[in-house]
């Protein structure tokens, strides 16, 4: 078998850590030597990545235990990033790497020039898991700027699902330089306590995760006031995870429609992994009303659990749950009548069948294959 290259990945913010973990872990098994380029850890977070890493911490004075926010701390965050991009591609150049493979481009103007100059020594791989930069949340100008242009500034996209790939040719990337990779199961940290168990025989539907706008937690809102006093008295909704936007407006239409406990339950907080497996543990179904999306971690994290799925027909939601009524039911975005039919359809039922997904070792000798593919053509063969 001939030699696996080394790769440097970059996820600057550690916006998907689990699957950061995972991939890691598949193309280990592969026989990839892998290193990151990411943030250290804040406080009360978990390690996903294995022991040693990452190999560059990026964001030192802004970022992890010195986690800094507001204006102040998002200047900081900037500037670093610039000084990050360099160490990166310093590291890139002398760390023994084959190949650079970004798996998030945080600035787009400024990442490209780092992925070009990076280029002309290694080649570059970049994994799109939005096709809609950072799914249309409310970010900076910076941060959505030039996001078409990343499509030519590395040598091949990996994206996650057939309507990416549609996508990204629709936008001008080039139809060889794409490879659709799935996205694979990620694993909870902490087993469900028995002692958590509810003691309500109200139907639990649970919406988890960072809460951010293209997640339709409004549109979950109005579904909910659009059922009748005895439905509302047949479910339990909760909202959980950290608010990375102002929810005080979804707060007050809750209100005003008479969504309360126990209909209606908002948790805006980061919740610690024992407590996120207690909740997940308890849900009898899982509701995903994304605008947005083509990959969710939140999905393959859950998708294990033998539970009822409600989500948008977006992006993996589709390639998941399917049309055949057997894992879960889709409804268009943004759509609160459908919704709020598909939350009382939803009581009592269970999955006929399990999710199918690519396991993480099959993924790896997928994108071992790419790389392999890409220092060809690179002239660098591995």
């Amino acid at each position: 078998m001939r030699n696996a290259p080394s790769v440097l990945q970059v996820d600057p913010s550690l916006f998907t850590a689990p699957y950061d973990a995972a991939l890691t872990a598949g193309l280990a098994a592969a026989g990839v030597r892998v290193a990151w380029a990411t943030r250290g850890l804040r406080r009360q977070e978990e390690a996903d990545l294995p022991p040693g890493e990452p190999s560059l911490t990026c964001y030192r004075l802004s970022d992890g235990r010195n986690r800094r926010t507001g204006l102040v701390g998002r200047v900081i965050k900037g500037c670093e990033h610039l000084l990050d991009l360099r160490r990166i591609e310093r590291l890139a150049l002398s760390g023994g790497f084959d190949l650079v493979h970004f798996q998030w481009a945080i600035m787009p103007m400024f990442d490209i020039a780092a992925m070009q100059r990076i280029r002309r020594e290694r080649p570059v791989v970049l994994t799109v898991h939005d096709v809609t930069p950072f799914n249309g949340a409310g970010v900076s100008a910076l941060q959505r700027r030039g996001f078409d242009r990343l499509f030519a500034a590395a040598d091949h996209l990996i994206v996650h699902t057939e309507g990416a790939r549609a996508s990204l040719i629709a936008r001008g990337a080039r139809t060889d330089a794409i490879s659709v990779i799935a996205h694979g199961p990620l694993a909870l940290r902490r087993l469900p306590q028995a002692s958590a168990s509810r003691q309500s025989d109200r139907w639990r539907v649970v919406l988890f995760g960072r809460l951010q706008s293209y997640k339709g937690i409004d549109v979950l809102i109005e579904a909910l006031g659009l059922l009748s006093g005895t439905d509302r008295q047949r479910l339990e909704v909760i909202v959980a995870g950290d608010p990375l936007f102002d929810i005080a407006p979804l707060v007050q239409r809750a209100e005003a429609l008479g969504l309360g406990a126990p209909l209606l339950q908002m948790i805006p907080r980061r919740l610690d992994e024992q407590a996120m497996a207690d909740l997940l543990g308890s849900a009898d179904s899982f509701v995903f009303p994304y605008r947005a999306i083509e990959a969710s971690g939140v999905l393959f994290l859950v998708s294990g659990l033998n539970r009822w799925l409600i989500a948008s027909n977006l992006g993996a939601f589709a390639d998941v749950i399917g049309h055949d009524d057997t894992l879960g039911c889709l409804v268009e975005p943004g759509n609160p009548a459908e919704l709020a039919t598909a939350l009382i359809d939803s009581i009592g039922r269970v999955p006929a069948r399990s999710a199918e997904m690519s396991g993480w070792d099959q993924i790896g000798e997928q994108t071992l294959a790419l790389y392999r593919k890409v220092l060809a053509r690179h002239g660098r063969p591995a």
